[in-house]
């Protein structure tokens, strides 16, 4: 079992277990009864159970890490960028919604070597987004752009607790709420030329979703 595909496969099984029955009531003897192997073959790849939700939560940071390198080799318009990786930021927090809360709650540690820069890195790429707007004169006048950074963050962060069950529902919704918020922001020429363009910026998130999926 300790080859590179199975301890994928015990970090994936690992962090479904952690993300349906809560972090403090999986333990090591569970992991190991659900994928049929010896506790013993299970410590010889991990240390503990620390270890293997810093694992988990590593995998979850990664995927992010990967479709957000993968958008910004495609995607010119830094306001649209910040747009999809809203969509990435909340479905994958979604996705693992419940072992991210409970790494916070009762593995800080864990959790911040991580999702701590997780969150830093989606931050500072809002504020790009918002540096890039400002430069070209698309914000208005008093924009306070740290706070509104911080703003998007926590908006992502609540929104993966939405209880629209269809995946799908769900990225629409979000795009929405992100188009919103940004016309918000926005001077009134702007948002005349952005929701000119908001069906064809919406296709365009969609067609990134379709390609990663495939990969």
């Amino acid at each position: 079992m300790a080859t590179e595909n199975g301890r994928q496969k015990v970090v994936e099984t690992a962090a479904e277990m952690f993300n349906s029955r809560g972090c403090r009531a999986v333990t090591m003897d569970s992991i190991a009864q659900v994928l049929h192997i010896s506790k013993r073959t299970l410590y010889e790849m991990f240390e503990n159970k620390e270890a293997l939700l810093a694992e988990c939560l590593k995998m979850a940071h990664d995927e992010v890490e990967r479709r957000r390198r993968m958008a910004a080799e495609r995607v010119k318009e830094p306001l649209l960028l910040v747009l999809y990786m809203m969509r990435v930021n909340a479905s994958i927090d979604r996705r693992f919604d419940c072992m991210v809360h409970d790494a916070e709650l009762y593995y800080p540690e864990i959790h911040d070597l991580y999702f701590k820069q997780h969150t830093e890195q989606f931050r500072k790429l809002v504020e790009h987004g918002l540096d890039y707007a400002e430069s070209k004169g698309y914000l208005r006048a008093g924009v306070d752009k740290r706070m509104v950074a911080e703003i998007v963050v926590r908006m992502v962060q609540n929104y993966r607790r939405s209880d629209i069950e269809d995946t799908s529902q769900f990225l629409r919704q979000m795009s929405e709420v992100g188009f919103t918020f940004l016309r918000g922001l926005m001077s009134a020429q702007t948002i005349i030329d952005y929701e000119a363009r908001e069906v064809q910026m919406g296709e365009a998130l969609a067609k990134l979703e379709e390609e990663w999926d495939k990969q």
